[in-house]
């Protein structure tokens, strides 16, 4: 398979695509088709070895949204996608056309969820659901102000709020980029209200 590896930390130049044999399933692992991963800050500062526990040499990544293609027989041609956890650090991540997942970590994509939008969803929107909800508890009626909410997490923050029926309060540095035109009805999705716990893009 083709992958984005790196074997030394430093800048993004650090970073080459690659050919590597294919993962393959176990009992405990099943081999993921990588349709859509995403880029966050943290795969970058991970190249740049400013995250702690990465072993070397590494293909970074940690949210992805794809297919089963070996694994538990019902779990085989399920779309599934899911983040971080070990992936990018420890273990293999998503910037490659396959990945090995914990059979345990699979979870399966929503339907109204295209596998771009679904690797998007990841980092950002898990730790603004443990932020927001697990840990304070945000609950309909209340008002929440985000800090930075233009950012990754802080958009998250203020979706999951509006999905709760809070108030929310958004501030930021920059003032906000204007809104793109709502998509169709047909095509719009909807916030789910259950992160995946662990949820990769390739092309063949």
């Amino acid at each position: 398979m083709r992958a984005l590896r790196f074997n030394q930390f430093g800048d993004p130049a650090v970073l080459h695509v690659t050919d590597i044999p294919d993962p393959n399933a176990t009992a405990q692992e099943a081999v993921i088709r990588v349709d859509s991963a995403s880029v966050n800050p943290s795969d970058v500062k991970n190249v740049a070895g400013v995250m702690e526990g990465t072993v070397l040499p590494r293909i970074p990544g940690r949210d992805f949204a794809g297919v089963v293609l070996s694994g538990p027989p019902e779990w085989e041609g399920a779309a599934v996608w899911g983040t971080g956890g070990d992936v990018g650090f420890t273990r293999d991540g998503s910037h490659a056309e396959l990945m090995a997942v914990p059979v345990e970590a699979l979870v399966r994509k929503p339907e109204r969820l295209s596998f771009d939008e679904a690797s998007a969803v990841g980092v950002n929107f898990v730790v603004a659901w443990y932020g927001a909800v697990e840990t304070a508890q945000l609950a309909a009626g209340e008002t929440i102000a985000v800090f930075g909410v233009s950012g990754g997490v802080g958009g998250a923050v203020a979706q999951i709020a509006r999905a709760f029926g809070a108030t929310v309060i958004g501030s930021d540095r920059r003032p906000p980029s204007p809104m793109p035109p709502p998509r169709p009805p047909s095509t719009t999705s909807s916030l789910s209200t259950r992160p995946p716990t662990l949820a990769l893009r390739s092309k063949s």
